[in-house]
């Protein structure tokens, strides 16, 4: 594996629209930025340790998520995380509202549609996992 962090005007394209690896990090930079002080968002999230690193490895996830390649070695387990902090459906959509600001704010409309359509399918499988969790576990 290439442990180079890609370059800020490294390109990748996914569905026909170009991200570049500055705009995937920028995004989660501010996004985060706004989660660290949003009045719910920033409850579950006060268990990050160390923001820079948790950005990094976020920025990581969505640049392999959109096909780059891979340079960290993370290995990702979001279901659990997301379980362990009380993850629910009133939590996705207020990551969504907040994230979908974000993405309009930052990037062009298709880049911001695209990644939010990411996002939505993501937190739908997250949710379909932490409700199956959460049936396991009250047995």
């Amino acid at each position: 594996m290439n442990t180079d962090t890609p370059r800020s005007d490294e390109l990748i394209e996914v569905r026909g629209t170009s991200f570049t690896f500055g705009d995937i990090n920028q995004v989660v930079k501010n996004f985060y930025r706004q989660v660290a002080e949003h009045r719910h968002l920033k409850v579950p999230f006060s268990t990050v340790e160390d923001w820079p690193h948790h950005i990094d490895n976020l920025t990581h996830f969505w640049w392999i998520r959109f096909g780059g390649r891979p340079y960290l070695e993370v290995q990702y387990n979001p279901v659990q995380k997301h379980f362990e902090t009380g993850y629910n459906e009133e939590f996705l959509d207020m990551w969504l509202t907040l994230f979908k600001d974000v993405l309009d704010s930052t990037l062009s409309k298709n880049q911001a549609n695209l990644w939010f359509m990411f996002a939505e399918g993501i937190g739908n499988a997250l949710t379909y996992h932490n409700e199956a969790m959460k049936k396991h576990y009250s047995k």
